[in-house]
This record gives structure tokens, C-alpha cells and sequence, in this order.
């Protein structure tokens, strides 16, 4: 079960996306179908995005987020896992 923490910043503001979307990288890398050591954009460090996605999805949700929202940043967050 994952807990969100209360954030300093609104989520509207540039430091506020910036916090969260740590929050998010910091829950990915605790996934066991996430390999932070693998190379990147293979299968040896991502072995399922549905995992991973759900994972994503379901930080966001919890925070409110609205669909288009949550596609952004689940694209942002995968970008910089060096998933896709």
C-alpha cells in the first residue's frame, strides 16, 4: 500500500510537480518489476509496464489528478526511468 505524503508545494506550481513526480520515482524504484540497475529501454529494467503504469496511475489518483494529467506525467515519469 502506498501512502501519499503531505506536500509542501500545490500541485499547480512548478515545484510542486517537481515533488511529486519524485514521489512517484522514489515509489517505482521500490517496484520488484523495476531493475533501476538495468540497461536502459529493455526488458532487463522495466520486465512489466503494466506494473509499472498501474504503480503510476495509481500515485496519481490519489492525488486528484485528472486523466489528461495523469497521461503526462505517467509519460514524464517513464521518460525519465529510461523506460520508453
Amino acid at each position: 500500500m502506498i501512502e501519499i505524503p503531505v506536500f509542501t508545494h500545490n500541485k499547480h506550481s512548478s515545484q510542486g510537480r517537481e515533488e511529486r513526480i519524485n514521489f512517484i520515482l522514489s515509489e517505482i524504484k521500490k517496484n520488484p518489476d523495476f531493475n533501476f540497475e538495468g540497461m536502459a529501454y529493455t526488458k532487463e529494467r522495466c520486465k512489466n509496464l503494466t506494473s509499472i503504469n498501474d504503480d503510476i496511475n495509481y500515485c496519481l489518483r490519489m492525488m486528484h489528478f485528472s486523466s489528461s494529467t495523469r497521461k503526462d506525467y505517467t509519460e514524464q515519469i517513464l521518460m525519465e526511468l529510461k523506460i520508453i
